[in-house]
């Protein structure tokens, strides 16, 4: 059976994020119109509220919703900043495609956390997308009312909600101002000899997605619309001391390290199992962390 064609109106906010720069250029590639929003208008990018001043959702097929104020280090310094900003921007947009005359045809995809949501693994073992979640930090439990929103206006009102629990996408360029991403990170330090500080003893387990199993999973989930809450992840986790020692093999050279202690906030072990995701899109990853890690090294010479 062929797939079903990818969805040609599509809406991006957070269109400045890191993961924007990989959705953006995949999805047009794939054949779509896509329409990128972010807080900060200028070049491609339309300002947020063009959301409903033009009522773009009525032209809508799909709805990618990315932006969110905080990654988890800042969301633990500004405590409470997603109530204030992010909370209130998703009802808005609840609001505004549950009342669109478009509602009907209209797919909605929130990216959420892996990570974040579950807390650490229970019993060791992945967790599933039925598993109770119980956040440590700000950033989960800000993602996780998210989270009940969605599904809330998914009961009340039909809307057709795909929520994606992401683990720690990799193998692209991150700006290096933003304290997000393990990879990009150690890769800086081998080139610039600037020591990579290391939270905790590196025995922290985190899942690593390398990019263009990504985008496929996310080009399936717009193709196949499934309904509800899941896991997109590789379905391995690594320490980052593996992960350190795989980039240090790859590159023939020791990455300076500067210790410091773990943050209370950051899960330990994180696992995810993707099967849910991977029976309902017919999509499975197929780049382990060595051979992400090679690619990735070589994209940046």
């Amino acid at each position: 059976m062929d797939a079903p064609p990818l969805a040609k109106r599509i809406i991006l906010t957070g269109g400045r994020s890191r993961l924007a720069g990989i959705i953006h250029p995949s999805l047009v590639a794939a054949g779509a119109q896509l329409t990128s929003l972010s807080r900060s208008e200028g070049g491609v990018h339309l300002g947020l509220e063009n959301l409903f001043v033009n009522n773009l959702v009525d032209q809508a097929d799909t709805v990618l919703h990315l932006a969110w104020s905080t990654v988890p280090l800042s969301s633990e310094r500004h405590v409470g900043l997603e109530w204030e900003q992010d909370i209130p921007f998703l009802i808005k947009l609840l609001k505004a495609i549950c009342a669109s005359p478009n509602r009907e045809n209209l797919h909605f995809v929130f990216f959420s956390s892996g990570g974040t949501v579950y807390g650490n693994a229970r019993e060791g073992r992945p967790s599933r997308e039925s598993d109770p979640c119980a956040p440590i930090g700000w950033y989960g439990h800000a993602k996780l009312a998210a989270e009940r929103l969605i599904e809330e206006y998914g009961q009340r009102h039909g809307l057709a909600y795909t929520i994606l629990r992401i683990s720690n996408p990799y193998g692209f360029p991150v700006p290096t101002h933003k304290p997000q991403g393990l990879v990009p990170f150690l890769l800086n330090s081998a080139r610039t000899g600037t020591p990579f500080s290391l939270w905790g003893d590196g025995t922290a387990r985190k899942d690593f997605l390398y990019h263009t199993d990504f985008t496929a999973a996310l080009e399936q989930v717009i193709r196949v619309r499934p309904n509800g809450v899941f896991n997109v992840s590789h379905g391995e986790s690594h320490s980052v001391n593996e992960v350190i020692q795989c980039v240090e093999q790859t590159l023939g050279k020791k990455i300076p390290i500067q210790r410091a202690p773990a943050n209370s906030w950051d899960v330990h072990d994180s696992l995810l199992d993707n099967t849910k995701l991977s029976t309902a899109i017919s999509w499975r990853p197929t780049v382990n962390l060595a051979k992400g890690i090679r690619r990735t090294v070589a994209q940046a010479k």
